[in-house]
């Protein structure tokens, strides 16, 4: 019984300190990496690089009978789906459904007896359960309505992405519908499950698109029926219980209390920060409150980025001037208290702070870095041809080509604004100037209506006959220039360096010589285009040595510290503050173990205790 007794209690031994090893080695596993973000990140699923491939243009012909699609476009504003096989980039997929989308968009169309140009949502499983593309359950296809410069919306993507905001995947399609040219399009992942699933590893959380009662996010009660405009736009199923939660965080963000529980401070910050530089009134901050999604997962919420084809200034405001100097500390057109998601962070010194640092970070190391000109040189090199044969244009390719230069001189001059705002040389609110501020920046130069956007000639309908795309039926060209030519803008970074920067004129015209670079590099007779037109040879060097940017460069390197995360520089996965299952198992596995080691402990005293 002696021997017996060595042999259980060696064992015992071994058993136990098995046991407390495995405890000690989950809990250093969690003091070391304690949630890490690229641990818990979800796989990317094949659609989100083999379809959004930003160094090409999707290839798009949608299949339908001829009857069926003159019923959408008859029926366009019912938003109904018909019977179509789509095949993108050589890869067909049979009875998806199709429909026109959008809301002033779609009606601008539909009211336009000049064009058929809508934009679609493709739902991939709308006959066949299950089918996706790629895993892709919906895709979105914009058609750049009131956008010039058919870059608008990619860039305000781009640059959320770039400062760490959760965005929806982008890239540029050539559609074709029964085989015939219709259009370049931008397609876009549509924000529903497969959008939730990538960028948060499931559907615990609830994904809503705000528009109409309580998509201000005001008080209004605790009657669900106060915010029925959340409630009924969810992008999926939901219960009183989950909007319970909407309900509770909209009572709490206008109490201003605990806001750290409710919502998703940095990542909100990082959104009206880069809404802000795009002076994006069609949106939460405009008197529509809408184009955005409101994400919950566990209680807590955060604000997420939607169509941006008015941004730059295409909505509520006309005056260049106005819009380049636009307060950062009042960045909406209605006041403060009418849109309390912005309006209790900026009482907020602490808040307002990290707001502001964020513009500064999106100023310095995507404006005046020279990224942003690097990007618009770079989709011009992709898409001017397309613009050019754009069959359902909305605007000529002249125009397009005009308004590069100008867009590029508005984020210059709106990135000096906001830099001149954060050191107080300008006023920061709409409330006048403080006794040490300087003039507002000159903006005289720009023209807003060279970029499009709503009212006057900036609505869409007509297409151009210069496109050179197949003509459409019921096409008419525009007659003349209706923009007036903006004057030379002060001087600023990029291509042309401080003080000596050619008028917008002469910046297209170089803009075309470089696309016509080979790999970036120019030739002497480029070289000597660029002469004539009066670039010294300071300017030309700095073009000849940008071969990245027109090569189509995708990674970029900004100042300072890079990348905490896969998105941006600056991480931020939204709500990347909650625990993972990874987590929660590493904890359930170290708590049993020292449970069941003291547990042996335990019954073995008391066994040697009683012999």
């Amino acid at each position: 019984m002696a021997v017996r007794a060595m042999i259980t209690s060696k064992y015992l031994n071994t058993l136990v300190l098995i046991l407390m090893s495995l405890a000690v080695l989950a809990a250093s596993f969690l003091t070391l990496y304690p949630h890490h973000p690229d641990s818990a990140a979800p796989a990317e699923p094949e659609y989100a690089s083999k379809l959004f491939n930003k160094e090409q243009i999707m290839e798009i012909n949608i299949e339908m009978e001829p009857e069926d699609f003159d019923w959408i476009i008859e029926n366009a504003t019912r938003e109904e789906y018909r019977q179509a096989d789509i095949t993108i980039n050589g890869n067909t997929y049979h009875n998806v459904g199709i429909r026109p989308k959008g809301n002033s968009s779609l009606r601008m169309v539909a009211q336009d007896k000049n064009s058929d140009r809508f934009s679609f949502k493709v739902k991939f499983d709308a006959y066949v359960e299950g089918q996706a593309c790629m895993g892709l359950n919906k895709l979105a296809l914009n058609n750049i309505i009131m956008d010039k410069t058919y870059m608008k919306e990619y860039l305000a993507y781009e640059i959320f992405d770039y400062m760490g905001v959760v965005t929806p995947k982008y890239a540029y399609a050539n559609i074709s519908i029964n085989s015939k040219p219709w259009g370049l399009y931008l397609a876009v992942e549509a924000m529903e499950e497969s959008f939730v699933k990538r960028n948060y590893g499931s559907l615990e959380g609830h994904l809503y698109r705000p528009e109409g009662a309580g998509s201000d996010l005001k008080w209004a009660g605790e009657d669900a029926a106060n915010y029925t405009g959340i409630r009924k736009m969810a992008a999926y199923n939901v219960t009183d219980s989950d909007f319970k939660k909407i309900i509770t965080m909209i009572e709490q963000l206008n109490n201003g209390s605990e806001l750290e529980k409710y919502l998703d401070i940095d990542s909100i910050l990082r959104y009206f920060a880069v809404n802000s530089f795009l002076v994006n009134f069609d949106s939460y901050v405009g008197s529509l409150k809408h184009n955005y999604y409101l994400y919950e997962e566990n209680g807590v919420c955060t604000i997420l980025p939607w169509d941006f084809n008015l941004a730059f200034a295409g909505h509520e405001i006309s005056s260049a001037q106005k819009a380049v100097n636009f307060p950062i500390d009042t960045p909406l057109t209605v006041n403060l208290s009418e849109r309390p998601l912005i309006g209790k962070l900026l009482e907020i010194p602490e808040y307002r702070e990290l707001y502001h640092k964020y513009l500064q970070q999106l100023t310095e190391d995507y404006i005046n870095s020279g990224r942003f000109e690097d990007s618009v040189e770079k989709l011009d090199k992709m898409i001017n041809s397309s613009v050019k044969n754009d069959a359902t244009a909305f605007y000529s390719h002249a125009e397009y080509e005009k308004s590069l230069p100008v867009l590029v001189e508005f984020a210059r001059l709106r990135a000096q604004s906001i830099q001149a705002q954060l050191s107080g040389e300008q006023a920061a609110t709409a409330t006048g100037q403080n006794e040490n501020s300087t003039p507002n920046i000159d903006a005289s130069g720009i023209d807003l209506s060279a970029l499009g956007g709503m009212g006057g000639d900036r609505g869409g309908g007509a297409r151009p006959a210069d496109g050179g795309g197949a003509a459409i039926p019921g096409m008419v060209k525009p007659e003349g220039e209706t923009s007036k030519e903006p004057g030379a803008p002060p001087e600023g970074p990029g291509v042309f360096p401080r003080g000596n920067r050619p008028d917008p004129e002469t910046m297209m015209k170089a803009f075309e010589i470089m696309r016509e670079a080979e790999g970036g590099q120019l030739s002497t007779a480029q070289i000597a285009r660029l002469q004539e037109l009066g670039l010294d040879d300071n300017m030309i060097d700095r073009m000849r040595n940008r071969p990245a940017a027109m090569e189509g460069r995708n990674e970029w390197a900004p100042p300072g510290d890079r990348a905490n995360g896969p998105d941006g520089p600056f991480g931020g996965r939204a709500l990347s503050s909650r625990i993972t299952s990874t987590e929660i198992a590493y904890v359930a596995v170290a708590t049993l173990s020292i449970l069941l080691g003291l547990l042996f402990v335990w019954k073995y005293k008391r066994r040697k205790y009683s012999s």
